[in-house]
C-alpha cells in the first residue's frame, strides 16, 4: 500500500530557521529596523551553515529528506530530486539504520509485502520511483532518507543537506549572536552551550561510526 511521500523535514529552509529563531527571542518580526536585523541572523546562520559543511563534509550534492511511516504503508514517494546514486535509510527513533536489498532480491523475499503483518520494517528497496519497506509499518516511525540530488543548488535558503538535527544547531548558533547583539549575557551563554555542545557531540558520533566503519582499526599511513 502506497500513500507517503519524503519531504525536506521541519526546518526546510532557511526562512523556517529565521521563524524558529525568532521564536526563540521572543521579540517581535524580525525586519530590516529590529534589533537584531533580519538580514544580521539571517547571516549568522549562514555562517553556522558554513560551519557545520566544512567541518562535517556535508554537501549540497547530498541530502537529507524525511517521512514519518503511516500505519500499513508500505511504498513512499521519493523526493522530485532523487538521484541513481548511494543512498542511506535510517530510522531516528531507535537510531538504527535500515538494510538496502536491490529489487529482485526484495521481491524474492517479499513476494506479497501488503500481505506481510505489520511490523518494524529492517529491510528496503528503491524501485518506480518509490521506496518500499519490506513490512508495512506497525505505527509512526521517523524516517531519514540520505542521498545523491539531481541538479544543481540554486537557492542559498537551502538547508537541506543539513541533517534536520543540524538545522537545530544553526538556529542555536543564531540565537546566540542575536543575545549577544541584544547584551542579553546569560542567554548568550545558554545557546552558545548547546551550540556547542551538540555539534561537538554529533562530532563524536561521526567519529565513532566511522571507526566502527574501519572495524575499530586504524588506518595504515604510509610515510
Amino acid at each position: 500500500m502506497s500513500g507517503g511521500a519524503f519531504n525536506a523535514g521541519t526546518l526546510s529552509d532557511i526562512d523556517d530557521c529565521t521563524d524558529h529563531v525568532q521564536n526563540n527571542l521572543n521579540r517581535g518580526t524580525l525586519g530590516a529596523t529590529s534589533k537584531p536585523t533580519l538580514s544580521e541572523v539571517q547571516g549568522w546562520l549562514a555562517r553556522a551553515k558554513q560551519e557545520l559543511m566544512e567541518s562535517y563534509g556535508y554537501t549540497w550534492k547530498r541530502v537529507f529528506a524525511y517521512v514519518d511511516t503511516i500505519t500499513s504503508t508500505y511504498r513512499y514517494n521519493l523526493p522530485a530530486d532523487f538521484g541513481e546514486g548511494g543512498y542511506v535509510l535510517r530510522d531516528l527513533n531507535q537510531n538504527l539504520r535500515l538494510s538496502a536489498i536491490d529489487p529482485v532480491s526484495f521481491d524474492s523475499l517479499f513476494p506479497d509485502v501488503a500481505g506481510d503483518s505489520s511490523s518494524y520494517p529492517t529491510y528496503y528497496t528503491i524501485k518506480d520511483r518509490e521506496l518500499w519497506l519490506s513490512q508495512p509499518a506497525s505505527g509512526a516511525y521517523r524516517l531519514e532518507l540520505e542521498y545523491d540530488r539531481t541538479g544543481d543548488d540554486v537557492s542559498p535558503n537551502t538547508v537541506s543537506y543539513l541533517p534536520e538535527l543540524m538545522r537545530f544547531r544553526i538556529c542555536d548558533y543564531a540565537t546566540y549572536r542575536a543575545f549577544i547583539s541584544l547584551e542579553m549575557w546569560g542567554a548568550a551563554q545558554a545557546y552558545k552551550g548547546e551550540w556547542d555542545s551538540g555539534t561537538f557531540q554529533s562530532k563524536k558520533r561521526d567519529t565513532r561510526k566511522r571507526w566502527a566503519a574501519l572495524g575499530y582499526k586504524a588506518r595504515m599511513w604510509m610515510v
